[in-house]
């Protein structure tokens, strides 16, 4: 696994009455990530986000993407091209840390005993088991699947919601409606222009482009399902958009000025 760090962003609303600080994870996809756990505990945050990628748990249509692209013939051929030597690499490094969904449930059980955990699924998520839900509700972690709950922490009264890969656009607008500092999860952070950038909804945290593997002048080079220079590869976007790189590095090829990252939000009040 590549070295992970500790990125801190700081955001103000005038929705607050105190400060809070929000540990963001994304894209753990069931590797083992002892040293984020680590930084997790030093960090203590008010509430953990999880914003999807935690499990491997996809249907056999996984690749059918939600956002659709027009085809692009180069497009296709530097993807097929990262794809193969991807492959090649991962045939010559069978050391790699392997997926387990062990390593997950262990991270989401000690995690919780930081901070309350609020988790949403993300495209690695579309098959999730009701072992996982039972997990989930055993071990007191919040799923938020295309739905919301009440939390106060602070003297601050929040909403938060989790917008799933699968995502019920009725329930976003009427979470966006909420009289309330409304905290959305979404893995995915191309679902921000398709139906959420419109909303006046406080603070966005998402993952999946994984910042982009590889950072050249500090633009992502490679997002998730081959998007190239993906627009939301990491940091923040219109003062409430927070994207991570990510918690695991799930390909052969390595990551390059790009570590894994455990995200810390301070919200202040304006």
């Amino acid at each position: 696994m590549a070295k992970s760090v500790t990125t801190t962003y700081t955001i103000h609303s005038e929705r607050l009455r105190s400060p809070l600080k929000i540990a963001l994870i994304a894209d753990l996809h069931e590797r083992r990530a002892v040293d984020i756990l680590n930084r997790l505990r030093a960090a203590q945050p008010d509430l953990i986000a999880v914003a999807g990628d935690t499990l491997e748990r996809y249907r056999d249509d996984r690749y059918a993407s939600t956002v659709k692209r027009r085809f692009n013939p180069l497009r296709w051929l530097i993807v097929n091209i990262i794809y193969y030597v991807n492959y090649a690499a991962t045939m010559l490094r069978r050391e790699r840390s392997r997926p387990s969904k062990e390593y997950a449930y262990s991270f989401l059980r000690q995690a919780a005993d930081v901070a309350p955990v609020f988790l949403s699924l993300g495209n690695h998520e579309t098959g999730i088991m009701p072992e996982d839900r039972d997990f989930f509700r055993e071990n007191n972690i919040h799923c938020l699947d295309n739905e919301d709950m009440e939390f106060a922490v602070n003297s601050n009264f929040i909403v938060i919601g989790g917008l799933s890969e699968e995502y019920d656009e009725a329930w976003l607008h009427r979470f966006a409606q909420k009289d309330a500092f409304r905290l959305l999860l979404c893995h995915n952070p191309s679902y921000y222009d398709l139906m959420v950038k419109q909303t006046d909804i406080d603070l966005v945290l998402a993952g999946h482009n994984h910042g982009g593997q590889i950072r050249i002048f500090g633009k992502g080079v490679a997002g998730a399902g081959g998007r190239l220079f993906p627009k939301y590869d990491k940091g923040v976007f219109d003062d409430r958009l927070v994207v991570s790189a990510g918690c695991a590095n799930t390909a052969a090829i390595p990551r390059i000025n790009n570590p894994r990252e455990l995200v810390i939000i301070e919200l202040k009040k304006i």
